[in-house]
């Protein structure tokens, strides 16, 4: 059911022409997948933190965008593709969740690789995970210094 719904909020996604709409639909979306995230994993944290980081990349675009664009006239939706895209994405779900004969001799491989992956910081990994956060740190740390006040793509907020 849940991901009916977010084929269907993607079907949305493309159907929409204002940002105001493109924004708010994204925005359900990655909702609803942070919360099959956290139902589907045992890690609900994961899945808050994904949606946090996807809301301020939101709010960053939102803003950029409205400063674009400040007045856009609302056009209505088109439904026939948004009806059609959504039988799509239906027909593509169903299609998946039906058994077949090859996922029957399957089904103990599956099994075993989820349970192989349940946790998801090892010590093995603790390098790569410092090494990441060193980059992102210094990445962040590079963009703050480089950005200049009176030369954003923003208006300046006098």
């Amino acid at each position: 059911m849940i991901l009916f719904i977010l084929m269907s909020l993607g079907s949305f996604f493309l159907a929409s022409s204002t940002p105001h709409i493109l924004i708010a639909s994204l925005l359900s979306s990655t909702l609803m997948s942070a919360i099959f995230l956290g139902m589907l994993k045992s890690f609900p944290w994961l899945a808050y933190i994904l949606f946090l980081v996807f809301l301020g990349g939101i709010l960053i675009l939102f803003t950029y965008v409205s400063s674009l664009n400040s007045n856009p006239l609302f056009v209505e939706l088109n439904t026939t593709v948004a009806a059609l895209w959504t039988l799509f994405s239906a027909s593509l779900l169903v299609s998946n969740v039906l058994p077949t004969p090859d996922t029957w001799k399957m089904e103990g491989t599956t099994v075993a690789l989820n349970f192989s992956m349940k946790e998801l910081f090892t010590p093995a990994f603790c390098p790569i995970y410092l090494y990441l956060f060193i980059y992102l740190l210094i990445t962040l740390l590079y963009v703050v210094t480089i950005m200049k006040v009176f030369y954003a793509p923003l208006r300046s907020t006098q």
